[in-house]
């Protein structure tokens, strides 16, 4: 069955409001029972639900972002966020009448891809999105933690909120373009997600803090965190990382010197580090940082042309590949990608392809990882072994994607 689906008006926010929290199993915190944050922070033209007569079923949205992609360039994504639907209404086809809609708006935006974060994994393939980025959970044991080299690592100063905000607005920006994955981050988003921090939020844990890492008097990397203290026989408080961001490498190790050695704090997490973060290098006892690969931003390639010309490729070649679609059948075809000085052409073909793959397969390599020929060990690339290892060698990246939050 479809239902219909639209965009909400400001005047069905708090009946929004209400299922979206509903749909999560939660209620609307006291402190926030306005609509206020919630107009400001999401798009009204782009938030959208699913009606059963004047009732509604699901709740969705989209953020207008640019999503940082191998170059140092951007190209337009659809956030898709707050996507619930209402218990009574599962398995009835709400969640796919609102994915035709949504894909069809993020479509209509000129933006040739969507992204979001899975709240279940077994959920969006089906609509053709796939795993672009990976993180780390890092869990240490802070006292066991050594560092191999002391080198001149500069100072690292705790500010209040209001003054440490522009000076990370001016590091974000700074490192926003060196990382596939990475996100726009608007004034709305700065005031109403990375700077908002209201008590129900915190989970018996402390108010953010920011430490920025200085060279000299220039800021050159910042971490934000929360403290939860714990006594037992010994002190047991834990340091949970929420974003670290550095411009150097001195500035990176700097501050995780500097969270390992907080007194009365022994654990240090960090729950979305990138795959590649250097800290277990800089350990003389590598063990001893504990790491957990989880999946993070998923993408659907709704415009296969617009999206792989958008990026930059370390390895110039050609490759005639098949896309398959299901769910959207105008994006499947064979297509050309012919990559010369790092830049790409890409257009539709009437001819033979080399290799085979479904578009969530697109998705996942489309950042530079995963590797496409762990893909096709998987078999879900086909094609001739020489032909692969090609394709694979033109999108691989030397960074790896990361998504820095999540939204």
């Amino acid at each position: 069955m479809m239902w219909p689906v639209r965009a909400i008006t400001e005047d069905e926010a708090p009946l929004f409001r209400a299922r979206l929290n509903r749909g999560f199993g939660a209620d609307i915190p006291e402190d926030e029972q306005d609509s206020d944050r919630f107009l400001e922070l999401f798009e009204i033209d782009r938030t959208f639900a699913a009606f059963d007569g004047e009732d509604i079923i699901g709740t969705g949205g989209a953020f207008s972002f640019q999503l940082t992609v191998p170059g140092a360039a951007t190209v337009g994504m659809g956030g898709t966020t707050i996507i619930t639907t209402q218990p009574t209404h599962r398995r009835r086809g709400v969640l796919r009448s609102m994915m035709d809609y949504h894909l069809d708006e993020v479509a209509g935006q000129d933006e040739p891809l969507a992204g979001l974060w899975a709240s279940e994994s077994a959920i969006y393939s089906r609509f053709g999105f796939g795993i672009a980025t990976e993180r780390i959970e890092m869990k240490m044991d802070a006292p066991m933690i050594s560092f191999r080299e002391h080198r001149g690592l500069g100072s690292v100063k705790l500010l209040e909120a209001e003054a440490a905000e522009p000076v990370m607005r001016e590091l974000y920006e700074a490192v926003r373009l060196s990382r596939p994955g990475m996100l726009s981050r608007s004034d709305t988003i700065w005031r109403h997600s990375v700077m908002w921090d209201p008590s129900h939020r915190r989970r018996s844990r402390s108010a953010r803090r920011y430490a920025v890492a200085y060279d000299g008097e220039d800021p050159v990397g910042y971490a934000t965190y929360r403290q939860k203290e714990k006594w037992e026989d010994f002190p047991e408080g834990e340091i949970s990382v929420i974003e670290i961001i550095a411009t150097t490498d001195e500035a990176h190790e700097a501050l995780w010197h500097y969270l390992t050695t907080i007194d009365l704090f022994p654990k240090v997490v960090w729950w979305n580090a990138p795959i590649d973060d250097p800290l277990p290098e800089r350990v003389t006892y590598p063990r001893r940082v504990r790491r957990k690969v989880e999946d993070s931003l998923w993408l659907r390639i709704l415009d296969v042309p617009a999206a792989l010309e958008a990026r930059r490729y370390e390895m110039d070649g050609t490759a005639t590949f098949a896309v398959a679609d299901e769910y959207r059948p105008d994006t499947a075809g064979t297509y050309r990608l012919e990559v010369s000085d790092g830049v790409a052409q890409c257009r539709r073909v009437a001819a033979e392809p080399e290799v085979e793959f479904d578009v969530d397969t697109l998705g996942s390599v489309y950042l530079g990882a995963p590797f496409l020929l762990s893909l096709a060990a998987a078999g879900r690339v086909r094609g001739a072994p020489e032909a692969v290892r090609r394709m694979h060698r033109m999108f691989r990246t030397d960074v790896a994607p990361w998504c820095e939050e999540v939204f």
